[in-house]
């Protein structure tokens, strides 16, 4: 069996264990699982006796059987020595996989050695799991939770089958482990099994020690499938530093056996933060010395990470340790927390559009767009549940019709406030996309004159320098029909040197593709490389079409990429797009003219050699 076939192999059985341990989450949105509402930390310390009973603590079998924070669990008589013991199937329950306020399946029942936090003899406490349906909103956020992770785990698989290397594996084994979905369900099923879930602790272990040594490869190779020469050294420490953290990891689940690893599950959880902010700090010292290019795929992955890292560590340490717990006297909800996780999707979508895209857009453009429309969204959700409070309380008062208020009022209340968030967009995308809006008024003020132009030279001229000033590209130029074939003109910009003057359908079928499909064609740099054309910054990366008011094709403009390596936007293609239609319009224009100047000089001429007297002869 070739070394191929056995990478796939592996990748297949690896994907498989990934997304085996969120599916069963489908099952917890639709059915719920039951809670003891007891939360232990990893010295078997009691931290929390209500937990998804919150809202209703009577409810809680923890509180009902007298368990208060500060109470421990015995673990010198509670031990997994014997794995098929009761003790040990209890003990898994409430400290193995995921940590935090374990959820089991309904009807679970448990035995616990319990020593009372005021020191009186230990007590034997008899639990039985009570249901814990999750409020809509933490189903929604599971919902999310688990189809991002699946997108993304796969995303992450097809990224190493399509381009096998050390930085797609790399970012593969980072991302099958830590990803946003939930694995309470996938625990719970195991619990009645303590052998299976003693090996799949383990495997835990081993899986987080990969996944964070996955994430320093990943640092050390991007975007190239070599890593980079001068940070080459470092790979050798990548299998120790991920060895560490697969024996803290281990160790930390040595409470099973009697041991008291909280103190160990803290060092872990600091240590994994500590290589993640080696990752991170890898990726910026590498940046800038990297191509352009290059380095606007750096910024992504660098966003990506700054944005998903910290929010994951953070949820990781309110769910597997009683750290908050003890700091606040409250953790975080797992519908807050299933938020926090739900941030991880960003770090994997923006590391599978660096690594997938040879040329991308700047990371600031989704940055802003993503921020605004959070901000936005969350800003008037506070007053719109304001309003409803309120319109209510009118109702009630003046003592009018019920159906008045959801057939009229909510309705032109609701209208009212989408308005609202329109106009506050409006000005928000005015406000943070200020350059966006220049450069659209520049544009457009060079569409207009081109409608006004004279001759073909000043419509080439506009559309070459116009783009180029306000969007700062580095390269553009006008193919125009002329004789069947498509000739460039002059002006051009980054074209100097470039000897291309006539592009063929055999050898530019993609860049002439803008003229079959009718709208512009983005240009990788592996589709489409033609001897002649500018290189490297100066490669066009956008062919936008050109056709008059019949809609017959004029001819196309070739865009390279901005200054600073970055590709051009969708909102800039549009732009360039439009004018491309003003300048065919403007085409169409002067050519109407040219003709009618001729015909009425051709008038002129005919005319005045129909009145000439006739020549005088001689007989």
């Amino acid at each position: 069996m070739s070394a191929s076939t056995l990478s796939r192999l592996a990748l297949v059985v690896l994907t498989t264990w990934a997304l085996s341990m969120v599916l069963p989450s489908f099952y917890r949105i639709v059915r719920p699982l039951a809670s003891f509402g007891l939360a232990v930390d990893n010295n078997g310390v009691v931290v929390d006796v209500v937990g998804p009973f919150d809202q209703a603590p009577e409810r809680s079998p923890a509180a009902a059987a007298g368990l208060v924070p500060g109470d421990r669990l015995d673990l010198r008589q509670m031990t997994c020595w014997a794995p098929r013991r009761r003790a040990c199937a209890a003990l898994v329950t409430l400290l193995g996989g995921s940590g935090g306020v374990q959820e089991t399946l309904p009807g679970r029942e448990v035995d616990l050695a319990i020593r009372p936090a005021d020191g009186k003899a230990t007590r034997f406490v008899h639990l039985r799991a009570e249901p814990a349906p999750l409020d809509l909103p933490g189903r929604l956020v599971l919902l999310a939770d688990t189809v991002v992770s699946i997108l993304s785990t796969l995303a992450a698989a097809w990224l190493v089958w399509c381009r096998p290397a050390w930085m797609t594996w790399g970012f593969f084994l980072y991302f099958s482990w830590f990803n946003p979905g939930q694995t309470y369900a996938y625990y719970a099923l195991l619990q009645s099994q303590p052998v299976l879930l003693l090996i799949a602790q383990c495997l835990d272990g081993l899986a987080t020690g990969a996944a964070l040594g996955g994430l320093l490869v990943f640092a050390l190779h991007f975007p190239e499938s070599e890593p980079d020469p001068r940070w080459r050294r470092w790979l050798l420490l990548v299998p120790w530093l991920a060895a560490v953290m697969a024996a803290l990891q281990l160790m930390a689940g040595a409470n099973l056996f009697g041991a008291e690893t909280e103190g160990i599950a803290a060092a872990a959880y600091i240590y994994s933060y500590g290589l993640n902010a080696i990752a991170l700090a890898l990726l910026l010292a590498r940046r800038r010395t990297l191509h352009p290019r290059n380095e606007q795929r750096m910024r992504w992955v660098i966003a990506g990470c700054a944005i998903g890292l910290p929010s994951f560590i953070f949820a990781e340490i309110s769910e597997t340790t009683g750290l908050l717990q003890n700091l606040w006297g409250r953790a975080p909800s797992q519908t807050a927390l299933g938020l926090l996780y739900l941030v991880q999707g960003v770090l994997a979508y923006f590391v599978w559009t660096a690594v997938r895209r040879q040329r991308v857009i700047s990371v600031a453009v989704p940055l802003r767009h993503g921020t605004v429309t959070t901000a936005l969204t969350l800003a008037f959700a506070v007053p719109i549940v304001f309003v409803h409070e309120r319109i209510v309380e009118i109702g009630d008062a003046l003592h009018l019709p019920g159906w008045l208020w959801p057939l009229v009022v909510a309705p032109v209340a609701l209208i009212a406030l989408q308005r609202l968030h329109e106009v506050a967009v409006d000005l928000a995308d005015h406000a943070f996309n200020h350059a966006y809006h220049q450069a659209r008024r520049g544009l457009d003020h060079a569409g207009r004159a081109m409608l006004g132009a004279e001759d073909f030279v000043t419509i080439d001229r506009l559309l070459v320098e116009a783009p180029v000033r306000h969007l700062r590209l580095t390269s553009a130029a006008v193919f125009r029909d002329g004789d069947g074939a498509l000739h460039r003109t002059m002006p051009v910009i980054g074209w100097a040197e470039a000897p291309l003057r006539v592009l063929r359908p055999d050898l530019d079928a993609a860049v002439i593709e803008c003229l079959t499909r009718r709208k512009p064609v983005r240009l990788p740099p592996q589709q489409w490389r033609r001897d002649g054309a500018p290189l490297g910054e100066q490669t066009p990366c956008l062919a936008v079409p050109i056709f008059g008011w019949a809609g017959q094709a004029i001819g196309l403009t070739l865009f390279g990429p901005h200054e600073t390596g970055s590709d051009i936007t969708p909102d800039e293609c549009d732009m360039v797009q439009a004018l491309a239609i003003q300048a065919g319009h403007g085409y169409d224009r002067v050519e109407k003219e040219t003709l009618r100047r001729e015909l009425r000089e051709l008038r002129a001429h005919l005319t005045d050699h129909t009145h000439a007297p006739p020549p005088h002869s001689q007989c």
